[in-house]
Formats: C-alpha cells, sequence, structure tokens
C-alpha cells in the first residue's frame, strides 16, 4: 500500500481517486454526463467526488437503509432490484460484489438496468498471487464477509453477450505525475463494462 491512501480532506481511497480521473475522462470525450446514476453501496466520500464532476445527483443503493452511516436513498439487493429494464445510464459498484456469493446474478442485474450504451463501473479487491479468482465460503465472524477472492481474471468473469468489458489499470491510464498528485497505486484498477 502506498504512503497517504486515504485523502485527509474528503477521506477518498486511492481507489475512488483513480475512479474519478476514469469519470474525467470519460466526461471529456462524451461531451454531456449522464442523466441516472445508480451507486450500489457508494461512500460518502465518492459521491461527493463524482458530483464535483458535474455529474447528475448519484442515487446511493444499500442492502440496508437503517444504518445512518450509510444512509442510502433507497434499499435493495443487488440479485434482484427495483429499477427497470433499461432506466439507469452509468453505475458505480466499488467493493460490493466480492460480498456476494451469486455473482453471475448481479452481473446480469447490472446489464439489466443499463440504458444501451450505458456503463457499470465496476472495482473489487484483487487477491495477491491469486492466478484464478474463487468463490470461497462467507466466514461472518471475519470483518470482510468476502464470498469471493478475486484474481486479475475478474474481468472475465465479467463477459456477457452484448456487453464490452474493459480493464483500466492506473499505470496504464494515468501519468506518473498524476498518480503522485493524487496518490494512486499504479496496479489500482476498475472495470467499465458497457452495455452494447
Amino acid at each position: 500500500m502506498i504512503r497517504h491512501c486515504i485523502c485527509p480532506g474528503c477521506g477518498a481511497f486511492d481507489r475512488q481517486r483513480l475512479l474519478v480521473l476514469g469519470v474525467r475522462g470519460e466526461l471529456a470525450a462524451r461531451g454531456r454526463a449522464p442523466a441516472t446514476i445508480v451507486g450500489f453501496s457508494l461512500s460518502p466520500a465518492l459521491r461527493f467526488l463524482l458530483e464535483h464532476e458535474g455529474l447528475a445527483r448519484c442515487f446511493r443503493c444499500d442492502i440496508d437503509a437503517g444504518d445512518p452511516r450509510f444512509a442510502p436513498d433507497f434499499a435493495a439487493d443487488l440479485r434482484r432490484t427495483p429499477l427497470g429494464n433499461g432506466t439507469v445510464d452509468w453505475v458505480f459498484c466499488s467493493h460490493v460484489l466480492e460480498h456476494i456469493a451469486e455473482l453471475d446474478m448481479c452481473i446480469d442485474e447490472l446489464q439489466r438496468v443499463l440504458v444501451p450504451g450505458g456503463t457499470a463501473w465496476l472495482q473489487v479487491p484483487l487477491e495477491p498471487g491469486l492466478a484464478h479468482s474463487r468463490r470461497i465460503p462467507i466466514d461472518r465472524y471475519r470483518a470482510h464477509a468476502h464470498a469471493w477472492q478475486f484474481a486479475p481474471d475478474f474481468g472475465a468473469l465479467l463477459e456477457r453477450p452484448g456487453w464490452q468489458v474493459t480493464e483500466v489499470v492506473a499505470r496504464d491510464a494515468v501519468t506518473a505525475a498524476d498518480r503522485t498528485r493524487f496518490g494512486i497505486d499504479p496496479d489500482e484498477r476498475y472495470w467499465m463494462a458497457r452495455k452494447l
């Protein structure tokens, strides 16, 4: 882990700053912001950063609406959301999928709710040294309660017909100067899954 991973000003992790730089680039290329944005278990810090990039309000969704730490706009299970087919332009799902055993259901659901041309911005932790992603038993007594250990093959798990997946790695996408400026680990990454 690099020094100063967490911003003392806004509390964002380097993975969140990397995602925001990707959003900044996507907005510059598109020329317009998406209208409807949903963040699954989106932290207040990431919501703050995204909205300061000029995005419309990002609706925050979590499995538990009762926890005041998260204060989501609505509660939903990512395996079957109340969102209609093709109703969301962008979805943010950062460090959520590793907690849900039914990964395929979640990916199918994300694809279902996106409009054609919509994008899911996905982040998961990668297990150092692991060659292939694997499902693991959830240990409810551990703080992270992971159902998956993901490896660099995570992008292959996202593949679906009508879905274009791109892996974005900081060392390839962000200049060395900006990685230093924003305190981003060169190995940090995210995946963009665009609905065709």
